[in-house]
């Protein structure tokens, strides 16, 4: 293969030939494509402009490792990035046919995390004849702020990938990808954010399909209506006491970004942050917004939009593993004073009034822990209860709703394998309980060298590991190429992958054996 040379919209482009880790090819890259004008400046806290057309050849043929202004999550948790970071990266096997096309968001609970190719590479997916886009956008108050008012109304991370998604549509075909047939997906935050895309009327026509990992928007940890509450918090801690939007909003434009990145985290209060709510989030923004993402409230587009793109939604079988730190006695004292906070937050789904409230602590108390005080010998149910809590009864009450007025497939899996892939959260803390966690779905289809401490190599073929990447990627472009995840059977996919209709409630099982499981009636299937 040869140096590639694309020519794009704004200007051409110089790529790089990349050995596949897998051995099996090369891939054409190009790392760092900017998409945007850099929102520095007067243009922090605003929405994003195109990037302006270059002169000559740019060069995207190295790993520049662009992440937007952040505290890395895990030790030594410094702060890294700029807030010139809106770059996108497109990795194809040829610049001369039409393929489905992946569009990658990325995690990092909406304050962290970045697209570039050291965290996120595209080998396990792009031997399956796709083409593979990551991008980033701004994280934290940059991408997030939001004040209640036309000055700082929220959503600009959001704004950014709707950019990056019309950047695609215009110019993905140099790329041999096919604009008409584009599957956005995420795991997390980016699954959250893979979610927002499928409500917004702006994100209309710019995607075809849509995959979301471990995370919706009914999910409470990412759902609030007080966002702008949050926002004056951040000034107040940085110094700036007043309550007038646009004098705020021009103090936080004048305030380092390191300085806002060192307090953004503590601008959730103590009982928001045992509740696991995350500080940023996607808000409601129709009467302060010129280009409103969210025109409606999040519960209103819930159930009037979305029915018409074909989904995959997913959880893993124990994702609050990463929630429960580990079996001491702070741990399990913090968790018997809170399951009350904990099954409230459940009115991110419902209404609860305090009997509908003791109705479902009750239940779940029972359910869970026979009626009884959590102990250490129930930290495995502990995580069950919190699993269920906060990310397996919003995904299911989401999909139950969208079945109702679908006219496309839809389909849920649950990941179950316990392999020995790492994930982010491996370098965040120790396991002190083996199961699927949060995550532990996404490297199977994503190699991400920097997570991959202990061994940088690709799972063995042969191995249990293996065989779930590449029966995961191969069901993952499946949906991308036909929207049915099992349209294509082999020796490692043999199975009929169902979608959910009101008649047949069930889910894909992804564990050693694939399996058809029906999805039982839960706690809250009578709202």
């Amino acid at each position: 293969m040869s140096i590639p040379i694309v020519t794009v919209k704004q200007g051409k482009l110089k790529g790089a030939v990349i050995e596949n880790i897998l051995g099996s090819s090369s891939y054409y890259a190009f790392r760092g494509i900017p998409f945007a004008t850099p929102p520095v400046g007067e243009l922090r806290f605003k929405d994003p402009l195109p990037a302006e057309p270059w002169t000559g050849v740019k060069d995207v043929s190295e790993d520049v490792q662009y992440y937007c202004s952040q505290r890395q999550p895990f030790s030594p948790y410094d702060i890294i990035g700029n807030e010139d970071c809106l770059y996108l990266n497109v990795y194809t096997n040829s610049l001369d046919q039409s393929k489905p096309v992946m569009f990658y968001v990325h995690e990092g609970a909406f304050i962290s995390g970045t697209s570039s190719f050291h965290e996120m590479r595209p080998d396990y997916l792009l031997p399956k004849d796709v083409v593979v886009v990551s991008s980033n956008y701004r994280v934290g108050a940059f991408g997030f702020l939001n004040l209640g008012h036309r000055v700082a109304p929220g959503n600009y991370g959001v704004k950014d990938l709707i950019l990056a998604l019309e950047w695609v549509r215009e110019n993905i075909s140099k790329f041999g990808g096919d604009p008409n047939n584009v599957t956005i997906f995420g795991v997390s935050a980016g699954s959250v954010l893979v979610h927002a895309l499928l409500l917004s009327p702006r994100a209309d026509g710019l995607f075809h399909k849509a995959i979301m990992q471990s995370g919706v928007l009914w999910c409470s940890w990412c759902k609030n209506e007080n966002y702008s509450v949050r926002g004056f918090r951040l000034a107040a801690l940085l110094g700036e006491k007043s309550k007038d939007p646009e004098e705020v909003v021009e103090f936080l434009r004048k305030v380092p970004a390191e300085d806002i990145v060192k307090v953004q985290s503590n601008i959730v209060t103590i009982e928001e942050k045992f509740s696991y709510s995350i500080p940023f989030g996607v808000s409601y923004d129709e009467t302060i917004s010129d280009d409103p993402i969210m025109p409606k409230s999040v519960d209103e587009l819930l159930r009037i939009r979305g029915g018409d793109i074909p989904v995959m939604v997913s959880y893993t079988a124990d994702e609050c593993i990463s929630y429960v730190k580990d079996k001491s006695t702070e741990t399990i004292q913090t968790l018997n004073e809170y399951m009350p906070t904990y099954v409230r937050s459940l009115e991110s789904l419902k209404k609860l009034n305090e009997d509908d409230f003791e109705r479902l602590y009750n239940t779940i108390k029972e359910q869970f822990f026979e009626g009884k005080p959590i102990n250490a010998k129930k930290i495995r149910k502990a995580i069950e209860a919190l699993t269920h809590i906060f990310f397996e009864l919003p995904i299911l009450v989401m999909i139950e709703d969208l079945v109702k007025r679908t006219t496309v497939s839809n389909y849920v899996c649950r990941f179950s394998f316990v392999g020995n892939e790492e994930s982010i959260f491996d370098l965040i803390q120790k396991r002190h309980v083996s199961g699927a966690a949060h995550t532990d779905d996404a490297p199977y289809l994503i190699y991400s060298p920097k997570y991959k401490i202990y061994d940088p190599n690709p799972p063995v073929i042969g191995t249990k590991d293996r065989v779930i990447l590449e029966r995961m990627t191969r069901m993952w472009t499946n949906f991308a190429k036909t929207g049915n995840p099992t349209s294509i059977k082999d020796e490692f996919v043999n199975i009929d992958w169902r979608p959910v209709t009101l008649d047949d409630l069930c889910f894909l099982d992804i564990n050693k054996e694939l399996k058809m499981q029906p999805i039982l009636p839960h706690i809250l299937s009578s709202s």
